[in-house]
């Protein structure tokens, strides 16, 4: 490659970059806009790290219900009841198909444990105080079975935090 070529390598790759980053970001808005929505029970777990700053590191009763051979399978099948709160069902490595009852999430990995969703929620410093009496996570769920976290909620299942009702 001839030293004129390298601007026009450049550019194509930071295009390239630049269209990847845009179409995860839309199908990420894709999915917070159109998602299932769920309410997922939480596991108690110690809320804070020096390090990172305000967040509450998350668990989810789910997960303590995931059987050692977890890893093996690709999605836990939830049932989800009228008020959106969701229970596992089973897994397994296909999707079954959605119904008002049943739903499937991607079973996610990080530093060996299984997991339906991510083990932090991060929030505003100073805002720790609103995140306390969180009791479930909202999720929104996308056809593939990507869950996004979008929020907290209490007991009652009111949003917690910055857009509270």
């Amino acid at each position: 490659m001839t030293l004129k070529r390298y601007p026009l390598a450049i550019a194509a790759a930071v295009l390239l970059i630049l269209a990847a980053a845009g179409i995860t970001i839309y199908q990420f808005e894709q999915t917070l806009k159109t998602g299932r929505l769920v309410n997922i029970e939480l596991a108690p777990v110690d809320p804070r790290s020096i390090m990172q700053g305000d967040y509450m590191a998350l668990a989810f009763a789910i997960d303590r219900e995931l059987k050692d051979d977890a890893r093996q399978y690709k999605y836990a099948w939830i049932n989800v009841n009228d008020k959106q709160q969701a229970r596992l069902h089973n897994l397994s490595n296909t999707q079954p198909k959605a119904t008002p009852e049943l739903a499937a999430m991607l079973l996610r990995q990080r530093d060996g444990i299984i997991s339906i969703g991510p083990n932090a929620f991060f929030f505003a410093e100073g805002t720790a105080e609103r995140y306390e009496q969180a009791r479930y996570g909202q999720f929104r769920i996308d056809a593939s079975g990507k869950a996004l976290l979008t929020g907290l909620l209490d007991k009652d299942l009111n949003l917690l935090g910055e857009n509270e009702r």
